[in-house]
């Protein structure tokens, strides 16, 4: 008998060492994990950038970079332009809507999910991006935890590469990776740019693998009144479409 209480002590005393390297990590689920990181951007109601903004031909080998100024206004408002060109490169996005000028040319006047990398930075309801996950792809029902870049992060989706997914910074909850369809963004280089808040000063765009827009901040301010009326979709396809019916009239 006392032998046998000795080996129990002995083998407790082996065990007990090594329980916490075989206890497995808590894991956030998904709606936590959104809620944590909108309240990381929760002060940001609109945002007025300047950056500077790479654009890669992959059909003609040739790089293109320009200025751009940038407008967002929560929850879902975004306008990009090429200061005093808008005929140039004009693109609004506005609730679920689309619409891009190139050229002097309407190439895309649509709904489209293209911009919602750029809602995760400004103020949002968690369960309306939880949805918006949902909606491209992401099974916001699967959450592990995996290594990206040499940083532990939670993923939300599917472990396998070709997933969508979004990656969120275990420690600081700031977005690194979205992934769906064919589409990736990745953020990099967050700066504090006002008190306790912070934003991605470098956002890659790739399509099908290949590197298709670089966008680097240069400057940018939170809060600042915004014009509403230059989102508004409608009417700045009326105008535009006027504008060239005068220039053929011409």
């Amino acid at each position: 008998m006392a032998k046998r209480l000795n080996f129990l002590i002995l083998l407790s005393l082996f065990i007990i060492p090594i329980l916490p390297t075989i206890v497995l990590p808590y894991i956030l689920p998904s709606s936590q994990i959104i809620e944590i990181m909108t309240n990381k951007f929760a002060p940001i109601k609109t945002l007025t950038i300047n950056q500077h903004t790479k654009i890669k031909d992959l059909h003609q080998k040739k790089e293109t970079a320009f200025g751009e100024m940038i407008s967002l206004s929560s929850p879902y408002l975004y306008r990009s332009e090429i200061p005093g060109q808008p005929g140039k490169r004009l693109i609004i996005h506005n609730n679920s809507k689309t619409m891009r000028i190139v050229n002097e040319r309407l190439t895309y006047d649509e709904e489209s999910y293209d911009f919602i990398y750029r809602f995760f930075l400004l103020s949002h309801d968690p369960e309306r991006l939880l949805a918006m996950l949902n909606e491209v792809g992401i099974d916001t029902d699967k959450v592990s935890l995996t290594r990206f870049e040499g940083t532990i992060a939670y993923l939300i989706g599917g472990k396998n590469e070709e997933n969508a997914r979004l990656l969120v910074d275990k420690e600081l909850f700031f977005p690194l990776l979205l992934k769906y369809g064919d589409y990736r963004f990745r953020f990099s280089n967050y700066i504090e740019f006002m008190e306790h808040t912070w934003y991605p000063f470098q956002i890659v765009y790739s399509y099908k693998g290949e590197i298709i827009e670089e966008y680097t901040v240069m400057d940018i301010k939170a809060n600042l009144p915004i014009d509403v009326s230059l989102f508004d979709i409608l009417l700045i396809r009326n105008n535009f479409i006027q504008s060239k019916l005068k220039q053929q009239e011409e």
